[in-house]
């Protein structure tokens, strides 16, 4: 009797003391055991990025993803396992590599690590018949962008996780990727599901789909023109943009140099400099561009007329600087249509000072200088524009800015601006989506105007000496036959750390046709070309050659129009045959006069609506 009592104490001591070891001693390791319920955050497809006829420029696709459970492999101490050597052969991939990234998370405090993605439908099923231990695989998607390179810049890319790190990829990442789910559910001690185990689910929201204002084949066009330009002048790089000056739709928006999303290597440090949208986050003096902004704000401003004169005596004086012309030469009596004509820099400074320097800015602020366009492009920004209220300007940077130097502005914001005065005065946003498509139905975003910055009577008058730059000079590079063009070449200086760089430019033109019916703006800008600095004879015949082929593209067929430099002759003293070499000034080289303040961006008075039409 007494050995069945002792037998019956020593049976509950090694209970007690086992109960002891499980609850207290062991805790946490059955604990971990005891936790077989695993929650997986699922995600939709990724919406797609559609060009304005429907045409997928950014699509995804179905895929695999592998991740282990780290507190299953953190019992063998990530060490190599069965498990661990048959992930890594199926995988192709270094057993180490895998083992590593497993016990990363697991250090941090996660307990799902994900060791692979994007894998194809049969190496998925083929891992997931293995039931290897601790190893799910979860279906998600690919991103896949159509056209590799193509408006990357404007597009962007997806990260590993398939979330947005550049480009409307990034700036719409929440309507892209939709609402991610959750998938609570019970695992066995491989981590796989249990068929009949405890499960809850929230379903996931499917992205958005969107639809840009980008044409495909103009966005080709502009891209392949481009690309040969910068091969032509040995060149750095540049920019071709294309707007639509009745809505603000952006055509096409080439940038140089660029990447492919689904080459390119995020760990290169190089790499991350291209994911930059340049178009609208790199700033630059304009150079001779920015005259016809100014001359715009004297016509509103009623200083000036087109026949009115000054007398060109190839220099002006401001402070202790001396500004000449381009080209060093003088003219006498000149009008103001032949300032532009000859792109004078000493007609530029005695239009702003006739202005003064409150209107001057003023209009500048209008125009939507010194302020974001608001496009929608992620790290837009306003520009530079130091005027008359900061405490380091002079009555130099007035006289300099007339003429695009001394101010800092990206190239959307001169595309914005020469719309403006194409549609009559009357401001529009730069727009790059039309609509967001989802599963109750489509989303669709109309123009967005401004307030009117110079009268519609001014904008004909602007269009008419514009034309008179192109049309108005025989032989001009920019003009196209069948078209009336208007438009205006700009040379702009380098600027590397505070200092010129000689001999290096920037060369642009910017025009819009016809003129008469603007139906596309165009900028191009051809970055440090070499043999050739002036944008008169660098980017003018690519903006010739482009319109050629865009306007019949559009729907503007051609005419039978032929510019005859006599209708432009209205005032004293203008030969068209002795403005060929010289006229719109690039064939032109601004003087260094100013240096370019870096942080100052006043506000703009431009507030946008959503009534097209109003105050047209």
């Amino acid at each position: 009797m007494r050995a069945v009592v002792a037998l019956f104490i020593g049976l509950a001591v090694v209970v007690v003391v086992r109960l002891v070891m499980i609850q207290v001693i062991e805790h946490e390791r059955h604990e971990v055991q005891a936790d077989r319920t695993w929650a997986i955050e699922t995600k939709g497809p990724r919406g797609a990025i559609l060009d304005r006829n429907g045409f997928p420029l950014a699509t995804s696709i179905d895929a695999w993803e592998v991740h282990v459970d780290t507190r299953l492999w953190a019992r063998s101490g990530f060490q190599p396992t069965d498990a661990s050597r048959r992930l890594a052969e199926l995988l192709r991939a270094p057993e180490s590599a895998v083992l590593s990234l497993a016990a990363q998370t697991h250090a941090g405090g996660g307990h799902d690590a994900l060791i692979a993605y994007g894998l194809s439908n049969a190496l998925g099923a083929q891992i997931h018949a293995e039931a290897l231990h601790g190893v799910q695989i979860r279906k998600t998607s690919s991103r896949r962008y159509i056209e590799g390179s193509m408006a990357a810049q404007v597009i962007g890319l997806v990260g590993r996780d398939e979330q947005g790190l550049a480009g409307l990829e990034y700036q719409l990442d929440g309507v892209l990727a939709g609402e991610a789910g959750l998938l609570v559910q019970e695992v066995d001690g491989l981590g796989q599901p249990i068929p009949f185990g405890p499960r809850a689910e929230r379903p996931y929201q499917q992205g958005a789909s969107v639809v840009l204002t980008i044409d495909r084949n103009l966005q080709w066009l502009a891209e392949t023109t481009l690309h040969r330009a910068v091969e032509q002048w040995h060149a750095q790089g540049g920019h071709i943009i294309m707007m639509d000056p009745r809505n603000g739709d952006i055509l096409a928006l080439a940038s140089l140099p660029t990447y492919n999303p689904m080459t390119i290597d995020l760990d290169l440090p190089e790499s991350m400099a291209l994911l930059r949208t340049r178009a609208a986050s790199d700033i630059y003096e304009p150079g001779s561009t920015m005259k016809v902004i100014t001359m715009a704000a004297a016509l509103d401003a009623g200083i000036v007329s087109p026949d009115t004169t000054f007398v060109d005596t190839g220099a002006v004086v401001i402070d202790d600087r001396t500004i000449k012309n381009f080209d060093l030469s003088y003219h006498g009596e000149q009008t103001m249509t032949q300032v532009l004509q000859r792109s004078l820099n000493t007609g530029s400074v005695w239009v702003a000072q006739q202005l003064g320097a409150r209107t001057f800015y003023e209009y500048l602020y209008r125009f939507g200088f010194g302020d974001s366009t608001l496009s929608g492009l992620p790290g837009e920004i306003g520009g530079v524009v130091t005027d008359s209220t900061d405490i380091r300007w002079s009555p130099a940077q007035l006289a300099t800015a007339s003429f695009g130097q001394g101010v800092a502005v990206t190239p959307l914001q001169i595309v914005q601006a020469y719309a403006t005065i194409a549609r009559g005065g009357v401001p529009v946003r730069p727009r790059l989506v039309t609509a967001v498509i989802t599963e109750d139905g489509v989303q669709r975003f109309e123009p967005q105007t401004g307030t009117r910055v110079i009268s519609s009577q001014t904008s004909s008058t602007m269009t008419w000496m514009m034309q008179a730059v192109v049309d108005g000079v025989l032989g001009h590079p920019a003009q196209v036959n069948g078209w009336p063009v208007a438009g205006k070449s700009g040379t702009s200086d380098v600027v590397e750390s505070g200092t010129y760089l000689v001999g290096e430019s920037l060369a642009s033109f910017a025009g819009f046709a016809p003129a008469n019916d603007p139906r596309v703006v165009v900028l191009v800008r051809i970055d440090r070309p070499q043999g050739e600095i002036y944008g008169g004879i660098v980017a003018a015949p690519i903006f010739s050659d482009l319109m050629a082929q865009v306007l019949p593209y559009l729907g503007v067929p051609p005419t039978a129009y032929i510019a005859n430099p006599g209708d432009w002759n209205t005032a004293p003293g203008i030969d068209p045959d002795d403005t060929q070499e010289t006229s719109d000034g690039e064939h032109e080289q601004d003087a260094l006069t100013a240096d370019v303040a870096d942080d100052e961006e006043p506000a703009s008075p431009v507030t946008y609506i959503q009534d097209e039409e109003d105050d047209q």
